[in-house]
């Protein structure tokens, strides 16, 4: 199946020809009804477009009020923006480990974690697993903290019968290739609070109001007799294109086949693989339904290859699917292991005594990451290379045993 078509084209050649390629201020845009239908699909009151899944962290961030010196807890297990995007507001992220069969937080480890700093929780609903939900909702409440979720893998997944991103606060989105519906780079937040709508606005557009929604956004006012444009407070400029969101429309219609072939792909490795020896499929919370961005598959303690050799001795097999050991274990990459050396964030904001990036911070993340590796289910993977990956997978691991 091919995610790109016709109908894309189409509408970027409409987009061209009409020569406005910026969102620029007009309600009539493309940006502005992908917004819109977005906000429809998904079941949100406010929706904002910006340029990547990373630009959608940060507003996300910028809209529940983060600010220099907070502290956001963070799942070590995800995409590096999820971490990155809060030292880009000055604040201070602080890893909570994981439930070692999914990579996912849990309740009683995010706790542990929560000081009189922090501000904010972001859960990743990893792989498209998703986390569950209510008793999270309940630890964010009990404290008065955002409860930011982070969907960036995990579009049209459900807890307690909910499509996860509607449980707290605010939710972001990637559009990145490969996820499940793509404008090549893109991100959206949704939330239901007008004034997080308002902050992430103004933190992606240059501190300007540019509000949808019927929301009032103050007037500029001159300064001695000179005009000014109304910068109010900083901000990036992470808008949308025209171009991004246009095809963000076309993609939208197409989700539901897309998720089709997903699931297609996933009974694929099942077939192959479920009830072999040496695996454990996806683990599966109670009321949760996923919608897989990539199927995890994790190797049992009595496998003695890890996750990175299974991979290496797969390489090099004609018509297979590329698969990874799992790797983004953020706290260990180099950018958070110098800010461990020096004891302070990228932008300088001194680390309490009590947060640690040292290898061992959160020693369920990394001894479970040796063992899990992730197939791409992405709606475009040819099943027959799919299903011959899934089949070298399980030579190798027999062979070994």
């Amino acid at each position: 199946m091919r995610y790109m078509n016709h109908e894309e084209v189409e509408i970027l050649k409409t987009v061209i020809s009409g020569q406005q390629l910026w969102r620029g201020t007009g309600e009539e845009s493309f940006t502005s009804e992908f917004e819109d239908k977005f906000a429809h699909y998904f079941g949100r009151n406010y929706v904002y477009a910006v340029n990547s899944g990373t630009s959608a962290n940060e507003a996300v961030l910028a809209g529940c009020a983060v600010e220099p010196q907070d502290e956001v807890i963070c799942s070590p297990c995800s995409f590096i923006a999820s971490s990155l995007s809060v030292v880009a507001l000055g604040a201070i992220p602080v890893f909570a480990d994981v439930d070692p069969r999914t990579l996912l937080l849990t309740v009683e480890e995010i706790e542990k974690k929560i000081t009189d700093r922090t501000k904010a929780i972001v859960v990743v609903h990893l792989f498209g697993q998703p986390m569950v939900m209510g008793p999270i909702v309940t630890l964010a409440r009990k404290h008065n903290l955002y409860l930011i979720e982070d969907c960036a893998q995990a579009y049209d997944a459900y807890c307690h019968g909910k499509k996860v991103g509607t449980f707290g606060d605010a939710a972001c989105f990637s559009l990145q290739q490969s996820k499940h519906i793509t404008t090549g780079e893109g991100g959206l937040i949704a939330t239901d609070e007008p004034e997080i709508y308002q902050r992430a606005v103004l933190y992606s557009n240059c501190g300007m109001p540019w509000y949808r929604y019927c929301l009032e956004a103050p007037a500029p006012a001159p300064i001695n007799d000179v005009p000014t444009r109304g910068h109010f407070t900083f901000g990036h400029n992470h808008r949308m294109s025209e171009l991004q969101a246009a095809v963000g429309l076309i993609q939208l219609s197409k989700i539901d086949t897309f998720n089709q072939q997903r699931k297609k792909l996933v009974e694929i490795i099942k077939g192959e693989l479920e009830g072999e020896s040496g695996f454990k499929m996806a683990h599966i919370y109670p009321d949760t339904k996923p919608n897989y961005w990539s199927y995890p598959i994790r190797l049992t303690e009595d496998t003695e290859l890890s996750a990175t050799a299974v991979s290496r001795r797969c390489e090099g097999k004609a018509n297979i699917v590329s698969f990874h050991a799992y790797n983004d274990v953020n706290y260990l990459e180099q950018v958070f292991q110098d800010m461990h050396t020096r004891r302070s964030t990228s932008l300088g904001i001194p680390l309490p005594e009590y947060v640690s990036y040292a290898p061992g911070n959160c020693p369920k993340a990394e001894k479970a990451a040796q063992k899990f590796f992730f197939l791409n289910v992405h709606h475009d993977v040819n099943p027959d290379f799919l299903r011959n990956t899934a089949r070298a997978i399980r030579e190798v691991v027999r062979n070994n045993r």
